[in-house]
C-alpha cells in the first residue's frame, strides 16, 4: 500500500518540480504533502528519499527538505554531461537506423519546417519533442535514454518560457537538419558534434545573455572542429537554505 503510494506522490511532486510549480529552492512540508495528495506523512517521506536520489529534492537535516536549487555552475556542468550524451545518441543511430525508420524522420523533420515558416512555436516544440524522442528510439539504447531524459528533467524549471523561442526556432530546425543530413551521410564525427553543439547552443539560447559581471558564469565548451561556444548562464535566486553542492 505504501509503496504504490509513495510511488504515486513520488510521480506528483516530481512533475510539478518538472513543471516549475514547486519552484527551485521551496521548501517542502511533509504534512502539507501528505494533506495535498490525501496521505500519510510515511509515503511522503519514502517518496521525498526517491526525489532525493534522484537530485531534485534536497534534504537537510535540522534544516527542512526543499526543492534542490541548481546554480548556474551546476546548469552548466549538466549541459555539458547532456552534450555528450546526445552526441553518443547520434553516433547510435547512425549504426542503427533502418530505411523504414529514415523515411519517418525526414517525414517527421518536415513537419518542423511548417511550424517554422508558419511562426508556430507550439507546432515546432512538439516537433523538436518528437524528433528527439525518435533518434532516442532508433539508438537502442534505453539506459543512455533514462539519463539523457533525467538531465533534461532536472533542466527544465530553468528553462524560458515558450514565447521566448520564437526568434530561435529557425535556428534550431536548422541545427536538426544539419544533425539529420550528417545521419544520413554516415559521418558519426561530424553527427556526435553537431548534436553535442546543438545542445550547448540551445542552452545558450534559452537562457540567454546577461552581464558577467553580475555573478553569472561563462562556460566555454569547443567539439571537435565547431567554433567554440560561450553560454552566459543568468544569476539564479537566492538560495534560502544551504547552497546546492
Amino acid at each position: 500500500m505504501f509503496a504504490s503510494a509513495a510511488d504515486r506522490v513520488r510521480s506528483e511532486i516530481e512533475a510539478r518540480i518538472v513543471n516549475g510549480s514547486m519552484p527551485p529552492g521551496a521548501p517542502l512540508d511533509e504534512s502539507q504533502l501528505g494533506a495535498m495528495f490525501a496521505v500519510s506523512r510515511t509515503p511522503v517521506r519514502e517518496a521525498l528519499l526517491q526525489l532525493s536520489t534522484m537530485g531534485f529534492v534536497q534534504i537537510i537535516p535540522r534544516s527542512g527538505i526543499y526543492v534542490v536549487l541548481l546554480s548556474a555552475r551546476d546548469l552548466a556542468s549538466l549541459y555539458e554531461v547532456l552534450a555528450q550524451l546526445e552526441g553518443l545518441v547520434a553516433r547510435l543511430v547512425i549504426h542503427r537506423i533502418n530505411e523504414e525508420q529514415i523515411a519517418t524522420l525526414r517525414q517527421l523533420h518536415a513537419t518542423g519546417k511548417t511550424a517554422v515558416d508558419q511562426g508556430d512555436v507550439e507546432g515546432f516544440l512538439a516537433y523538436n519533442k518528437a524528433f528527439h524522442e525518435a533518434l532516442y528510439y532508433v539508438c537502442g539504447n534505453s539506459f543512455l535514454v533514462e539519463q539523457i531524459l533525467l538531465i533534461r528533467k532536472r533542466i527544465n524549471p530553468y528553462r524560458s518560457p515558450a514565447a521566448d523561442y520564437a526568434q530561435h526556432i529557425g535556428e534550431f530546425w536548422a541545427g536538426h537538419d544539419a544533425l539529420l543530413n550528417s545521419i544520413l551521410g554516415k559521418d558519426a564525427a561530424l553527427a556526435l558534434d553537431l548534436a553535442s553543439g546543438h545542445v550547448m547552443n540551445s542552452g545558450k539560447d534559452l537562457f540567454g545573455s546577461t552581464d558577467i559581471a553580475a555573478g553569472n558564469l561563462v562556460f566555454d565548451m569547443a567539439y571537435g572542429g565547431l567554433p567554440r561556444v560561450t553560454i552566459d548562464f543568468p544569476r539564479l535566486p537566492n538560495a534560502r537554505h544551504a547552497p546546492v553542492a
